[in-house]
């Protein structure tokens, strides 16, 4: 599944994962500017688990 869900789909998706024994993975970051080393990252945080969570901070929280 690629794709942004708000947070009741989230939520869902989350225990639907949980029911089944999956391990759910998450991680945060600023990707305003999409390269070659983020893909590799979230490519290699996705293999950990059954699904991928990715946060994404504002710019502020990266400024600050």
């Amino acid at each position: 599944m690629s794709t942004a869900l708000d947070n009741s789909s989230l939520l869902s998706t989350l225990a639907s994962v949980r029911g089944s024994g999956g391990k759910i993975v998450f991680t945060n970051g600023c990707f305003d500017i999409l390269h070659v080393g983020h893909t590799r990252y979230l490519a290699q945080a996705r293999a950990l688990g059954a699904l991928l969570v990715v946060g994404l901070n504002s710019d502020e929280s990266i400024r600050g």
